[in-house]
C-alpha cells in the first residue's frame, strides 16, 4: 500500500480532505487509511524535523504495509518567481555543498507528468535539507545552488526510505517564497508546542510588531494548503500507480 506522509495534522489534514469517510488524521506517529479517487493509502503524520520523522517511518516500516512512498507538505522557496502554492516535486534532497539523496526516477517523472496534465504547473528539483526554518539569505543561497525549495524532512525521509528498498518521492508546496521570512514570533509558537528549546518562545513577544507579517503568512499558508488538497488526487493516483510498477527487494528479517 502506499504510504503518504506529512510533517503536521495541517498538511496531512489538507491533503486527504475533510470528507473522506469521516475519519480524522492521526496524531503524530499515528496512521489512518484514506481514500483519494479509486486509491486508498495510508496517511501518517510523522512530527517535525529530520530526526522525529526518521523515528516514525522506523516504525510504520516495521509493519511491513507500506511498499511506497509520498512526503508531502509544504516548503520556503528558494527562487526568485515563486510563490506561495507553487508546487514543487523532489527529484532529491539533501543538505547545502552534498549531492541530494535520490527520489525514485519513476515516480517524479510520473508524479510531474500527471500534475501538469491536470494543469498544475510543477517545477521539479532537488529540495535542500535544513534544521530549522531558512531565512531569506539561506533561501537565496540554497536557491543560486540549484535547489528549488527547502524543508527539514523530505532528505531524512529518502535516506529511511533508501535504506528500506522502498520507492519515495517528495511532493512540497511553497509557504514562504524567498523574499519572505516565516515570522519570528509564528516560528516560536511552533516551536514551543513542539517541544523545542524554550528561547525560541522569546520570538512571541514580537507577536504586535511583526502582525502585517503574520497576516501575510496567513494568507501564504491558507494558498498553500489549498493547493496541497487541489493536487491530492491526482498525486497520489500517479505515485501509487508508478509504484505499482517497481519490483522493490525489500531486506530480509
Amino acid at each position: 500500500m502506499l504510504g503518504v506522509l506529512a510533517p503536521t495534522r495541517s498538511e496531512l489534514s489538507a491533503f486527504v480532505g475533510e470528507a473522506d469517510a469521516g475519519l480524522s488524521v492521526p496524531e503524530v506517529g499515528g496512521a489512518r487509511t484514506f481514500r483519494f479517487g479509486d486509491v486508498e493509502a495510508v496517511g501518517i503524520v510523522t512530527g517535525q524535523g529530520a530526526r522525529r520523522s526518521t523515528a516514525t517511518l522506523e516504525r510504520v516500516l516495521e509493519a511491513r504495509l507500506i511498499g511506497k512512498l509520498l512526503i508531502v507538505g509544504v516548503a520556503g522557496g528558494t527562487q526568485s518567481g515563486q510563490s506561495a502554492g507553487d508546487v514543487l516535486v523532489a527529484s532529491g534532497a539533501g543538505p547545502f555543498f552534498a549531492n541530494p539523496t535520490c527520489a525514485n526516477a519513476r515516480m517524479v517523472e510520473a508524479l510531474a507528468d500527471n500534475l501538469q496534465a491536470a494543469g498544475t504547473s510543477v517545477r521539479v528539483g532537488p529540495l535542500a535539507a535544513v534544521d530549522t526554518l531558512a531565512r531569506s539569505e539561506e533561501k537565496r543561497q540554497l536557491g543560486d545552488a540549484g535547489f528549488v525549495g527547502v524543508d527539514m524532512e523530505t532528505h531524512a525521509l529518502l535516506i529511511g526510505a533508501r535504506r528500506a528498498r522502498v520507492p519515495a518521492v517528495g511532493l512540497r508546496v511553497v509557504l514562504d517564497p524567498v523574499g519572505r521570512d516565516i515570522p519570528h514570533s509564528v516560528a516560536a509558537l511552533a516551536a514551543a508546542q513542539g517541544g523545542r528549546l524554550w528561547p525560541d518562545i522569546l520570538g512571541l513577544a514580537r507577536w504586535p510588531v511583526e502582525l502585517p507579517s503574520i497576516v501575510q503568512f496567513m494568507q501564504d499558508m491558507g494558498t498553500a494548503l489549498r493547493t496541497l488538497r487541489a493536487v491530492a488526487v491526482a498525486a497520489v493516483q500517479a505515485v501509487d500507480a508508478a509504484g505499482s510498477d517497481l519490483n522493490v527487494a525489500r531486506p530480509r528479517s
